[in-house]
């Protein structure tokens, strides 16, 4: 703070600089005549009026420095006030989505889904928590059905009374196809960089094609009906140990670019890994194939080590161990 005791100082200081140089040029000029000592005044009081300007001028800097400091220091407040409102907002809507998902009506567990990515889509931070909450829903215990739902399946299921809960089995599909909306790779709201993880998860006529994540891990979950992931890139290695699948798994040109673990996995249906990729090679210990296994044009190996087919497979070059 400037105090107004030194701009005193300095308005006599100034005065004192003018009345000193007025004795000064009146005095060398020895016995000034009148306009001598009208060039000595001028010259002396334009000297102090110059010294006078340059203090005015340097007060009227800090004054604006300190305006616009002031400035600063006011949009940054108004910033940070706004993010954590946004903050806030954010945390509430969070809050009631996921209360809605642990409604017991399923209409309100659909809404909890769809502002949940709602809320993922407006805000990038959040769409790794957002999808946690996905994959945690869906290892929920589910007793589901014991066929897939669709095609073939779908005629079967309606011949017999059903004996699972329909409305919570549409909120898991509803819950399948938001993952595969958002991490599918050529999809306009496409999420980058997720992981997921569906480690015991009963996945109901499973739609993952096209997708990419980073890591992702379906360890001991049970795929009834139909497995679509062609096309589907694993930027790390992807667990699927312990894994059963009850039909068709089809793996047809995806990429396992960490490898994959498919040990003690059971395929109860055509299980087909033609033209896929990996620079860690697809371990299958001890997996159980009860029918067809395609592996034509694959680009690694595949340890087959203690694995039984129904039906022997033939194996591309890269071979087997």
């Amino acid at each position: 703070m400037l105090k107004w005791r030194w701009i005193a100082v300095t308005a006599v200081a100034v005065a004192a600089l003018t009345a000193g140089l007025l004795w000064l040029f009146l005095t060398w000029s020895g016995q000034p005549n009148a306009p001598v000592r009208i060039d000595a005044v001028k010259t002396a009081f334009g000297v102090g009026a110059g010294a006078g300007g340059v203090f005015a001028l340097w007060l009227a800097t800090r004054r604006q420095r300190t305006l616009e400091l002031q400035l600063a220091e006011t949009t940054r407040v108004a910033s940070v006030t706004e993010r954590d409102l946004e903050e806030r907002r954010v945390t509430e809507l969070y809050t009631k989505a996921v209360e809605q998902l642990g409604n017991d009506k399923a209409p309100v567990r659909l809404g909890g889904l769809y502002a949940l990515e709602r809320l993922g889509q407006d805000n990038p931070k959040q769409r790794q928590t957002i999808v946690n909450v996905l994959c945690a829903y869906l290892r929920m215990p589910f007793e589901g059905p014991q066929k897939g739902i669709r095609g073939a399946d779908a005629v079967q299921q309606e011949e017999k009374t059903v004996d699972y809960d329909a409305a919570e089995l549409q909120v898991r599909l509803a819950a399948q196809e938001l993952l595969k909306t958002h991490l599918a790779a050529d999809h306009p709201a496409f999420w980058p960089g997720m992981s997921i993880d569906l480690q015991r998860a009963t996945l109901v006529d499973f739609r993952f094609s096209g997708c990419e994540v980073q890591a992702a891990d379906f360890s001991h979950a049970r795929f009834v009906g139909a497995v679509h992931m062609q096309k589907t890139t694993f930027h790390q290695r992807v667990g699927f140990y312990g894994t059963e699948f009850t039909a068709l798994a089809n793996f047809d040109r995806s990429d396992f670019d960490g490898g994959a673990f498919f040990s003690w996995a059971q395929f109860r249906g055509v299980a087909r890994f033609a033209r896929t990729s990996s620079i860690g090679g697809l371990r299958f210990h001890h997996t159980t194939f009860a029918a067809e296994a395609v592996f034509e044009r694959s680009k690694h190996e595949f340890d087959l080590e203690g694995a039984t087919f129904a039906v022997e497979p033939e194996l591309p070059q890269a071979g087997a161990r």
